[in-house]
């Protein structure tokens, strides 16, 4: 097939950075296999946006594949942030309709304004849109979550949607744990009346894996240059935002764990140097503010190094709560050190939520939490234990990375024109 001289393809960003952390590998293969195309990422909330910005690795990334624009109101008064959100709007239409054959990806359905719109000017074009899934997690992970919380409510179709038959192409999705958790999706959109794509770990795609080789040795740099000698003892703590204990009806959990975590390190490897990799959302948290005061500059660094590098320059990576990370199936040694409900207890033993696939799991509220911590950083062999990592051996054996089938998807002649009512796996 001709292959086009230039396409434009557009990521529609959440106000949350699970959508860039997750899209940015997928981004970088698509820019590595079709240089030609031109790659926008959108963003309409300035918090996220400077998120993004403020994260060195991340923006390193997007340098290898595209640019990244905030369109949301930023104007002065009522008037002034409807003229710039009205200026957003028109540009991302230009882009739509200036290029054949548009591309589109966003983590929700294209059921509801603007998102509807847009989809409607691919279409027009001869482009396509779809709902490229934004987690890498698998259904353990958010099942927890609404045990304790409602799921969201189903929202009504617009008109237009209606109108256009559906409200995207295909649904783009990881790997065979997903089922439950892509369900809560069709609450803002139809997504079972067209085919479905699994395309694998994105981060295991060739271009994000030399970049994260490549990331190691920038941080290993940035630390030097922070005074961090190259032969340190280093552990990392994968930092959560304070009220996140609150979604396992759990308030306070964040600070108790994290107090233990700190208290038991500095104590078993005085000497160590601790890097608190905070969530997006809690860099300002005071709980970390007061970890970095406590320990100094010489022993405590604050860093957004992706989680995969920390992993590889840390001896141990240490999690105050079930962040996605410890589902994504990345190798390394981690620790889970959650507070969890005493249903989870009753169902799945003292093992962390993310039982088999990588962490070990000590309870933060534990007598002997200590003695725990201290045979975790000391035995390599207790992250080997098969039980601890069957589930990411199985996730990774079953859903190897497809981009060439994403890629075959973009670039077929129109394939999912006519979508079938019935959802088919492609």
């Amino acid at each position: 097939m001709k292959r086009e001289r230039s396409r434009n393809i557009l990521f529609f960003l959440s106000p949350r950075f699970v959508d860039f952390d997750t899209y940015l590998p997928t981004a970088m293969e698509l820019a590595a296999a079709r240089p030609e195309w031109r790659i926008r990422f959108v963003v309409f909330h300035e918090q996220n946006y400077r998120a993004i910005l403020a994260n060195h690795t991340m923006m390193a990334g997007l340098d290898h594949c595209g640019s990244i624009h905030f369109l949301g109101g930023g104007g002065k008064g009522a008037v002034g942030k409807i003229l710039s959100r009205l200026r957003g709007l028109a540009l991302i239409s230009w882009w739509i309709l200036h290029h054949g054959r548009p591309v589109l990806f966003s983590s929700r359905a294209f059921s509801n304004a603007p998102y509807v719109l847009f989809y409607a000017l691919a279409r027009l074009r001869g482009g396509n849109s779809y709902l490229l899934w934004k987690r890498r997690s698998t259904d353990e992970v958010h099942k927890i979550m609404f045990q304790v919380r409602e799921a969201p409510e189903k929202q009504p179709v617009s008109f237009l949607a209606r109108m256009l038959g559906r409200d995207q192409d295909a649904v783009i999705h990881y790997h065979d744990q997903q089922k439950e958790t892509l369900d809560q999706a069709a609450s803002f959109g139809r997504i079972h009346d067209v085919p479905w794509l699994r395309i694998g770990m994105p981060h295991h795609f060739p271009a994000w894996r030399r970049f994260i080789g490549e990331q190691i040795e920038v941080e290993r740099a940035r630390l030097a240059r922070e005074g961090v000698p190259r032969d340190a003892e280093i552990y990392t703590l994968f930092a959560a935002k304070s009220g996140s204990g609150d979604n396992l009806g759990l308030p306070g959990a964040i600070e108790r764990s994290s107090k233990a975590i700190i208290t038991a390190l500095t104590r078993l490897h005085p000497n160590a140097v601790i890097l608190i990799r905070a969530h997006p959302q809690a860099v300002e948290e005071p709980y970390i503010a007061e970890v970095l005061a406590s320990l100094g500059p010489e022993k405590a660094h604050l860093s957004l190094a992706h989680p995969e590098v920390l992993l590889a320059l840390s001896r141990r990576c240490i999690a105050n709560n079930p962040t996605n990370v410890l589902f994504t199936g990345f190798h390394g040694k981690s620790i889970d050190c959650s507070e969890y409900p005493d249903f989870h207890f009753k169902e799945h033993d003292e093992v962390s939520l993310a039982h088999g696939y990588g962490p070990l799991y000590i309870n933060p509220l534990a007598k002997d939490f200590d003695s725990q911590m201290a045979r975790a950083l000391e035995d390599d062999s207790l992250f080997e234990a098969p039980e601890l990592i069957e589930k990411r051996e199985r996730l990774h054996h079953n859903n190897p990375p497809r981009f060439e089938a994403l890629l075959n998807l973009l670039e077929g002649a129109p394939p999912l024109r006519e979508a079938t009512v019935t959802a088919q796996k492609i």
